[in-house]
């Protein structure tokens, strides 16, 4: 075998051709890293004339290499795998898209890997295909080289080796964009794929597909990676049996997705499933969503966890439209009556030694890095200060005429309560203990719940915000039923018992609750941070405390009450700054 060339797929021949790519993609990959300024990476430069010159008339440094006899036979027709110079001498967009997986929108996962793209329309769940809606819409595109051929299946033979060259760990989705099981997707492809599985020890890999059929007749001869996790598409009872064709793969690590949900369903057989994937149906418009009960969701989380083995159960989000009510996906969330189900299987956390949280805190990193880098793209795009390094230097600098030409289109700075209580804005509210702060507090988010007047302020003759969330430190539940019992209490207004937390752990449920309902207007009231302050409010935690309710209030559109103990003083005369813990930061 010629080297860097994949000719054959017998066992260890393909490690070694891998491991040759890896090591030529490394040395070719510096080449580039050394000329990139040079060159700048444009097809242009790079891809030499008939006579070996580029466009300057120099003598091309990369030149475009046959594939020669570097192919896997398949009866009359034969597929050819790229060595990594032949790739190297394609268009910028593949050449960086060598060099590192993207983050993927999937919240269970950390990257996505195009391997295998395109599909077509299998089942009732394949309706609203969002995979199918991106392939169109870049179809149309005359600068797209992906999506050419519209939806069709194929495969990317580009990104084949992508993996071996990221060396962050991580959750890998395998062909977010199309089913991997495709028939048109050759098995000596999927081969190919399953083998830079297997070479790579830093991620796991999950393969999701509606056609098992075409796994089993894959994994006959070839075993399952152990760092690979093999999943069907289940969207009703009709197509349960994918589980069972799935089953008839030897390996422990089997995936059932119920995605999207489209009924309920009964004796579900979880043997050898580790882990349990559900989400309702999520379109744009939203209107267009199928229902989805949450008796249903309920259902599959009992019976899963009444398994002999039970599998991890991860509910990704309800969708749009739950129980017959319409909403944004957000808005819905993804808890179940409350609860929140957002669990990894043993083999994810074993092999990348990460805990449920740190897993869903790192997936959720990356899914806040690709925004801020989507942002601050945006924003150089429309900086018009500048051209080339210069632009990019400055593109946070802009005209003060449109930002106030921004600013006015929002109207006035509503008040929520009062003339001190302001939309997106933190109040702190001091006072003596066992003076009413927290009555009055109380009875002040009723009013914004409801748009009643009880206290006599000027305040909302209408419901101002959509959701009222009182955190309490200090009361328990037998307390509030004495002190409030007598009170309406509108839905709006919602509770959390924090008597056991403190400060991060509130902050960190404030913040999760903002993104969640980032549609919404919410009202958060902490009664007290005297209380989930570990130790005294210092004026460094005042100002932490600050800078972050701030920084919560302002990226989500929140707005914050917060109640604080005075220190101990003379309580005959009026209250000064002084009396206030921390009261300069605050």
């Amino acid at each position: 075998m010629e080297t860097n060339n994949l000719k054959s797929l017998d066992g260890g021949t393909i490690n070694s051709a891998i491991n040759e790519n890896v090591n030529d993609f490394t040395r070719v990959m510096n080449q580039v890293d050394n000329n990139i300024e040079k060159t700048e990476m444009r097809t242009e430069d790079m891809q030499p004339d008939k006579n070996g010159k580029d466009k300057n008339g120099q003598t091309a440094e990369t030149q475009v290499l046959t594939p020669g006899n570097s192919h896997v036979e398949k009866g009359e027709e034969e597929y050819c795998f790229p060595t990594v110079e032949e790739l190297l001498c394609r268009e910028r967009e593949d050449i960086l898209s060598l060099r590192r997986l993207p983050y993927t929108d999937i919240d269970y996962a950390t990257y996505n890997w195009s391997v295998t793209q395109g599909c077509f329309k299998l089942s009732p769940g394949c309706k609203h295909c969002y995979a199918q809606v991106i392939a169109e819409n870049q179809s149309k595109r005359s600068d797209t080289r992906r999506f050419k051929d519209g939806f069709k299946p194929g495969f990317n033979e580009g990104l084949l080796y992508t993996p071996l060259h990221d060396t962050r760990k991580g959750i890998v989705f395998v062909s977010p964009l199309g089913d991997f099981g495709h028939a048109d997707i050759t098995d000596e492809q999927r081969r190919a794929a399953i083998e830079v599985i297997q070479a790579d020890e830093t991620k796991v890999f999950l393969i999701l597909t509606k056609r098992p059929e075409t796994l089993v007749q894959l994994f006959e001869n070839i075993p399952v990676p152990s760092n690979c996790l093999l999943g069907v598409s289940v969207e009703s009872e009709a197509y349960l049996s994918r589980m069972d064709t799935l089953r008839k793969i030897a390996s422990d690590n089997l995936v059932v997705s119920f995605a999207p949900l489209l009924g309920g369903m009964k004796d579900i057989n979880f043997d050898r499933f580790v882990w349990v994937l559900i989400e309702g149906e999520a379109t744009r418009p939203m209107g267009n969503a199928r229902m989805v009960r949450t008796e249903w969701i309920q259902s599959i989380i009992e019976q899963a966890e009444s398994a002999p083995i039970p599998p991890a159960i991860y509910v990704k989000q309800l969708g749009n439209n739950v129980d017959g009510m319409v909403k944004s996906k957000a808005q819905h969330g993804y808890l179940v009556k409350g609860v929140s189900y957002r669990q990894y299987p043993q083999v994810i956390r074993t092999i990348l030694k990460n805990t449920d949280e740190e897993l869903e805190k790192m997936n959720m990193q990356q899914k806040k890095d690709k925004e801020m880098k989507k942002e601050r793209s945006t924003t150089k795009k429309t900086t018009t200060a500048g051209t080339g390094t210069e632009a990019e230097a400055l593109s946070h600098v802009i005209p003060l005429s449109k930002v106030v030409k921004e600013g006015a289109k929002k109207g006035k700075v509503n008040n929520l309560y009062g003339t001190w209580v302001v939309e997106g804005e933190v109040t702190v509210i001091a006072g003596d203990t066992n003076a009413g702060k927290s009555s009055v507090t109380y009875q002040m988010g009723l009013d914004a719940a409801s748009g009643k007047n009880t206290l006599g302020f000027p305040a909302p003759v209408k419901p101002v915000v959509d959701e009222v969330v009182y955190i309490d430190t200090e009361l328990s539940i037998t307390q509030l039923g004495q002190r409030f019992g007598g009170i309406t209490i509108s839905d709006r207004m919602k509770y959390i018992d924090a008597t056991a937390w403190d400060l991060e752990k509130i902050l960190s449920e404030i913040e999760t609750i903002a993104k969640e309902w980032n549609k919404k207007k919410v009202l958060f009231i902490l009664d007290s941070i005297t209380v989930a302050a570990t130790g005294s409010i210092t004026a460094k935690v005042a100002k932490e405390l600050m800078k972050r309710l701030k920084l919560i209030c302002g990226r989500y559109n929140v707005t914050v009450i917060t109640l604080m103990h005075t220190r101990k003083r003379d309580k005959s005369k009026p209250i000064e700054m002084q009396d206030l813990a921390g009261s300069a930061k605050l």
